[in-house]
């Protein structure tokens, strides 16, 4: 199998302006309080590399405006108390399209505030494929763009293998790019970024020819085109990794009947013989997990786990595992990352068995499923 979408994903990275990775890498640095914003999986996209900056750098303080401890019912009511708290606040608006509602609003109010009252302490930074979108062109105005390629426009929508489904080249491509950058802050030098990227690629080719070809991950695609509900659960950064595999999975499982819930979600029902568990967890002893476990191969549901530890509790209470074998013992856990790569194709090979059943899934009609109020 030919993942071209994932050689797209490295040209797209490699391709962006290493000057303006520079100008990420150094305003991250400086700041002491950082807005991850953005839609779908977009937002996850951000989420995940921005919980490992918080989790290693205690001096940083990481919020997103959905947080119970967001100090306003919005960017322009937040703004006075963050003035108060930070010397340098970073709104970081992932969005391929540049166009999504609610990053936008977000950018708006926070101009808003800016040309209200002069402050300094505020910069907005945008990740995009369109600079001269809504979006680009406010973090064009109130700070910088980082321009990131997503799906080239002469890519066959039905090609999935080449394509990736809708925004999946955008979104994981801006997931690694931020991930590099955080690695490079640990690291404390900006110049090792490029080398950073080209290790990550190198690991995730490794990765796919050992799971997604593997027997293990072609029976999970074949129990996928059965009528069966999937459970897909996660704690802390696993979770950003639960959602974007559950928003991704769902359109494929929603078009031929099926359901797709996240763990602990709140319409999520009890599971049923036969269904099947999607588990992720880097130590694989996140007690809530282990119980999710436990639970599904009581309802004698079949349980996938992705792990850091081949030995974990998690391990032992699964019927299978795909093992992401990464030291990340100390600085940002790649693991995350990893294993939303890892997960991205599986969508794919289910359109692709699909396909060869006489069952043809053309993105319109996944677009359909796609949900609306995000």
């Amino acid at each position: 199998m030919s993942l071209k979408y994932l050689e797209q994903i490295k040209d797209n990275v490699l391709d962006v302006n290493l000057s303006s990775i520079y100008q990420l890498y150094d305003t991250l640095s400086k700041a002491d309080c950082i807005i991850p914003y953005g839609s779908g999986r977009s937002y996850c996209s951000i989420k995940i590399p921005m919980s490992q900056l918080a989790k290693i750098f205690t001096d940083k303080f990481v919020i997103t405006p959905e947080d119970p401890g967001f100090p306003g019912n919005n960017i322009y009511e937040a703004a006075k108390n963050l003035e108060s708290r930070f010397n340098k606040v970073v709104l970081i608006l992932n969005s391929g399209s540049g166009k999504s509602e609610e990053p936008l609003a977000a950018g708006h109010e926070l101009a808003r505030y800016i040309d209200d009252t002069g402050s300094k302490k505020f910069i907005i930074v945008s990740i995009t494929s369109n600079p001269s979108s809504p979006i680009g062109k406010l973090a064009n105005e109130y700070g910088f763009v980082v321009k990131l390629k997503g799906r080239t426009k002469d890519m066959e929508p039905t090609d999935y293998m080449t394509s990736g489904i809708m925004g999946d080249t955008y979104e994981l491509g801006s997931l690694l790019l931020v991930q590099g950058i955080v690695k490079a802050i640990y690291l404390g030098r900006k110049e090792v970024i490029p080398n950073i990227y080209r290790r990550y690629f190198h690991f995730i080719d490794e990765l796919m020819q050992k799971h997604v070809e593997s027997k293990i991950y072609d029976e999970l695609v074949d129990l996928l085109m059965k009528r069966t509900n999937v459970f897909v659960g996660g704690r802390g950064s696993a979770d950003e990794v639960a959602e974007m595999t559950v928003i991704r999975l769902s359109h494929v499982k929603y078009a031929i009947g099926d359901h797709v819930y996240q763990a602990r979600g709140p319409n999520t029902p009890r599971p049923r013989p036969g269904d099947i568990g999607i588990l992720i967890s880097y130590s694989g002893e996140t007690p809530s997990v282990v119980r999710w476990a436990n639970t599904l191969m009581r309802e004698n549901c079949i349980v996938y786990s992705i792990v850091g530890n081949s030995t974990s509790s998690l391990a032992q209470n699964s019927h299978h595992i795909m093992l992401i074998n990464v030291e990340d013992k100390s600085g940002p856990r790649d693991f995350y990352m990893y294993a939303a790569f890892l997960l991205s194709p599986l969508p794919i090979k289910l359109i692709g068995k699909l396909s060869m059943s006489g069952l043809t899934l053309p993105e319109k009609l996944l677009r359909y499923y796609h949900s609306t109020v995000e």
